[in-house]
């Protein structure tokens, strides 16, 4: 069983390089590719892995399945991922929180993004939003910092988890806005979303896709960041539009592998995810999310993993945030 075993490892190569023609005739006791994903069943991740999986069994010919090891923002996957083999038969969904912003606040964290991953593809990225409640005294961005500079009691902000992004968006618009905004941690965006909608917080920094349903009824969207309008949202305003062009770029949603696999494989797994995502119906369910398909190669992932922690470094290092 185990020589068998080494040569369907061995076949993987092969398998992905014919996954673009008729399917490939993969030996049975190959087993399943692993996707890990390094959050809860139900959540946005776990729902575009899922979606990425059902297309990837059928262009590889194999099954997909998708191991939810959630837990540490996703480090508990990562950790996973990075010690298992280098075979193509284990992928990371790796999100910029896992690959930059945990690396860069958390002392204890067991893994580095350049060290222990190789990238394979960027699938996604999604916005950032700046809401408050329709109770709010603030109808626009400005209008609202103006509010948090002349009482504390609407200078708080929900961010989905402690050091995240989002808490250092908040930190930096803060900063250069001249406005002692105040993050406020929560267990994940759901929560953040339910108190926000309730009235409960004065702001919350979280992704469009918690957001968008309620906006223009029971709170109100603001600003996202990026260099141009949401297509969920296109009455509002980028943070760019409104002077702050320090939050142009998105966050994103990607696949990795352990260091050790090879070129060819880390290839051959691009070219059959760029297929998947350029789908019609990946791109619209995504879409449906709050999720914009947005391929990039390995090579351009892996500097944009390289640029955000060169941009966002700094403004952790001066916000003083530790998570230990």
């Amino acid at each position: 069983m185990q020589n068998r075993r080494f040569l369907s490892l061995a076949l993987l190569p092969m398998a992905l390089a014919l996954a673009g023609l008729a399917q490939a005739q993969v030996p049975k006791d190959r087993g399943a590719v692993k996707l890990v994903v390094g959050f809860p069943a139900g959540g946005s991740a776990d729902v575009l892995a899922r979606i990425m999986a059902d297309k990837l069994k059928e262009e590889l010919g194999v099954p997909v399945v998708v191991d939810n090891r959630a837990g540490a923002g996703g480090q508990i996957a990562a950790d996973y991922v990075k010690g298992q083999p280098g075979d193509g038969l284990t992928i990371l969904l790796g999100t910029s929180h896992m690959m930059v912003m945990a690396p860069l606040t958390v002392k204890s964290i067991r893994y580095q993004a350049a060290r222990d991953f190789k990238p394979v593809a960027r699938i996604a990225s999604f916005y950032e939003s700046i809401a408050v409640p329709a109770s709010s005294p603030g109808n626009t961005l400005a209008q609202w910092l103006e509010a948090a500079r002349k009482d504390q009691k609407h200078a708080s902000y929900g961010v989905p988890a402690p050091g995240s992004l989002p808490q250092f968006i908040g930190y930096q618009l803060g900063a250069v806005s001249k406005t002692a905004l105040l993050a406020v941690p929560y267990k994940g965006s759901a929560p953040l979303a339910q108190d926000l909608v309730g009235g409960q917080l004065a702001a919350g920094v979280l992704p469009i896709a918690d957001m968008v349903q309620y906006h223009g009824t029971r709170v109100k969207i603001l600003a996202v960041n990026g260099t141009r309008r949401a297509d969920q949202l296109p009455n509002v305003p980028t943070l760019k539009e409104l002077g702050y062009p320090q939050f142009d770029d998105l966050e994103w949603t990607g696949f990795f592998v352990p260091a050790s696999t090879s070129r060819a494989t880390v290839q051959q797994l691009q070219a059959v995810t760029a297929k998947v995502v350029a789908l019609k119906e990946v791109r619209e369910a995504l879409q449906k999310m709050g999720t914009e398909a947005d391929f990039a190669s390995a090579e351009v992932l892996e500097k944009r993993i390289a640029d955000d922690v060169a941009m966002w470094g700094p403004v952790v290092k001066a916000s003083g945030f530790s998570s230990d």
